[in-house]
């Protein structure tokens, strides 16, 4: 039985394992469009977090022999979010028409990549999350969803599609990843301004916002609205 606690101090983790579960349920909606591995990146997403608070919790989970980082876990992070990233990146250069963003999209992936490695000189990923690259990774993510949305203008098609998964997944990423690289960053270099807003609070409501949207695009989307 988990405990009251951990339920407390997590439950954006239920909401992940709920999201999940939707995905799998609706799944033949989208099996075989752009969002077909999403489920796959959602039950990464919620496995990583889960054992991401393993080794933060207990010092016998560790990927490290030195009891100095017996507790550290950025590394499965940095690893996660390049991966979550170049599967979004994937995804709008698959739905989008327009030849010349598609190629901003490339230029995207590769800055993105790029920001990753440039980060490794300067901070150890074993030991810190590489939050300036997750930032501009972010961004970029943001900046892909304006175009699907710019695309869908010279497609001549409403950008408001609630019948359409897409609409709701690139809703959810645009309200998440504009706001969640200044507090992410704000944490790891002004920790003060961290705890005195209760930014950790803040990020996790901003998670559950995100997976609620994904929740409503698969439940209400239908299979011929995807696009």
């Amino acid at each position: 039985m988990l405990s009251m606690s951990f339920i407390k101090e997590n439950y954006f983790m239920l909401v992940y394992a709920v999201t999940l579960f939707i995905s799998l349920a609706t799944y033949r909606k989208y099996y075989d469009t752009a969002l077909k591995y999403f489920p796959i990146i959602i039950a990464y997403t919620f496995f990583n977090e889960v054992l991401g608070y393993l080794v933060r919790t207990y010092d016998e989970i560790s990927f490290f022999q030195n009891v100095k980082y017996s507790n550290f876990n950025d590394v499965i992070y940095n690893i996660y979010a390049i991966i979550f990233f170049c599967f979004f990146y994937f995804v709008y250069k698959q739905l989008i028409h327009n030849s010349r963003y598609k190629k901003w999209i490339i230029v995207s992936t590769i800055i993105s990549l790029l920001a990753y490695l440039i980060s490794t000189i300067f901070q150890n990923p074993l030991e810190t999350n590489l939050y300036y690259a997750l930032a501009i990774s972010s961004w970029l993510l943001v900046f892909c969803v304006i175009l699907y949305f710019k695309d869908k203008v010279q497609q001549q098609e409403d950008l408001i599609q609630k019948h359409n998964l897409m609409f709701w997944v690139s809703i959810a990423l645009i309200i998440f990843y504009s706001v969640f690289p200044v507090i992410y960053v704000i944490g790891y270099t002004d920790y003060d301004t961290w705890t005195k807003y209760e930014f950790r609070s803040v990020l996790r409501v901003l998670i559950v916002i995100m997976y609620i949207l994904f929740i409503i695009g698969f439940i209400k989307g239908r299979r011929l609205a995807f696009r």
